[in-house]
This record gives C-alpha cells, sequence and structure tokens, in this order.
C-alpha cells in the first residue's frame, strides 16, 4: 500500500506544470554536505588604489607613487613580482553639483587602479599588511585565505557529502516502507534548476559565494578557514522499476 502511494505522489507531480522536469518513477531527494576545518597556508590579497588631484598629472603622480610603494614592499619581503597582477589604470573627474543635479565645473581628477597580491608564504603577513596599510593612496584592502591542497581536500569532501546524502535517503525512503533502488540525477549546484524548487531541496550559488569570498583585511592570519561540498541527489526507490 504505501508503494502504490509513492508511485501515486510521483504520478501526481508528473501531471503538474513541472512535469518535463520530473521522472516517471517513484524517487526521493537527497542533499548531502560535508565540511571541514583547514589551516590556511596561501592567500589572496586584492588592493585598491586610487588618487584625486585638481590637476591631472599631479593625480597620475599620486597613484604611481602607491603602485612602487607596493611594489618595494614585495622587494622588500622577497616576494616575486610575478604574484602581483595590475588592472588597467582607470580615469574619471569629479564636477561640482549646482544643486539641481546638473554637473558644472570639474572638480578634479580621479585616477584608480586594482592589484592582486597572490602570497604562498604567510609567515610575514601581519607586517606586510601592516605596512601595506600604511601607504598613501591605498583606500581598501580584502584577504581570502586558502590551502594550496584544496582540490585534493574538496575530493574528499565531494566522497562523505555523497555518503551524507545516500544515508539521509536510505533514512526516508525506509520511514516509507522503501528502499534506494538507484542515482538518477546529481548536482553541485543548482543545475536542476525548478526541480529542486518544487521539492523544497536547498540549493547552492557557486557564483554567489565566489563573489563574496574575499573578507575586509585583517593583520593576522586566522587559525582555520572552512572547506564545504555541497551535493544534490536524486535517488530512484525500489518499485514500478
Amino acid at each position: 500500500m504505501i508503494k502504490r502511494y509513492i508511485v501515486f505522489i510521483a504520478f501526481l507531480f508528473s501531471c503538474g506544470s513541472q512535469a518535463s522536469n520530473l521522472p516517471n518513477f517513484p524517487f526521493v531527494v537527497s542533499t548531502g554536505l560535508a565540511e571541514k576545518e583547514v589551516s590556511p597556508n596561501i592567500a589572496e590579497v586584492q588592493i585598491d588604489l586610487m588618487s584625486f588631484n585638481v590637476e591631472s598629472n599631479k593625480a597620475m603622480e599620486g597613484l604611481n607613487m602607491a603602485s612602487s610603494a607596493v611594489i618595494e614592499l614585495l622587494k622588500k619581503y622577497k616576494i616575486d613580482v610575478k604574484q602581483l597582477e595590475a588592472s588597467d589604470i582607470q580615469k574619471s573627474t569629479k564636477r561640482a553639483d549646482d544643486g539641481n543635479y546638473n554637473k558644472t565645473q570639474i572638480l578634479g581628477y580621479e585616477i584608480s587602479r586594482n592589484m592582486t597580491l597572490k602570497l604562498e608564504d604567510l609567515s610575514y603577513y601581519a607586517e606586510l599588511m601592516s605596512e601595506l596599510a600604511a601607504i598613501d593612496n591605498l583606500t581598501n584592502m580584502r584577504t581570502h585565505f586558502d590551502v594550496s591542497n584544496r582540490k585534493l581536500i574538496e575530493s574528499d569532501l565531494i566522497q562523505e557529502a555523497s555518503t551524507n546524502a545516500e544515508n539521509k535517503a536510505k533514512r526516508m525512503a525506509s520511514s516509507l516502507g522503501s528502499k534506494v533502488h538507484s542515482v538518477y540525477a546529481v548536482s553541485q549546484a543548482s543545475d536542476f534548476g525548478d526541480f529542486f524548487a518544487t521539492f523544497g531541496a536547498q540549493t547552492y550559488n557557486a557564483q554567489y559565494l565566489n563573489r563574496t569570498r574575499f573578507s575586509p583585511v585583517i593583520m593576522f592570519v586566522p587559525k582555520s578557514i572552512n572547506i564545504s561540498q555541497h551535493i544534490n541527489v536524486v535517488f530512484q526507490l525500489e518499485g514500478n522499476r
């Protein structure tokens, strides 16, 4: 009777507006999670430089001085200049506002650029950040800590997350008097789209995570960082094969 009920549930969903996304057999959706705390050994620092002056050439001079100061610090800490990547220079004018949203005379020129510094040794991180923060016209810094063997760790976590998802699916199937038969579909992000939304399964947007992985710079290396892996799985249940 229970198995007939599961088949009926699958049939009802297959008749709805999401019909093209749903399989025509009994199934269960499960999300697996695995995470690990690890000590970081590398870092990536985003550096913003900006100079403003009423004279364009002086604004450019201020930016160049800041850029040179960053490079001098790399030499001091024996960091290969190849570890530093710089964007193109951006220039804009700043104008006065007459109060009616009309821009009038030019007040000055703003010139900026962004740099990305990759650190493979964190033993001098605190001292380096302190000296970077003291550079004139350096307006912002953000740091992303990481580990050099991330791919290996993530591979192990995927296995753990898969096992976690399977165990959850087995418990759900058992509560309905059924058993897991096989894997129908797997996703690490939101590739299943509306399919998972139908069943309330949580999905994870990798692009959002990448955009937010940088945090305001701190003057010390954190004791640990969290690495996690999520996996969404559709399991086919026994019956109606």
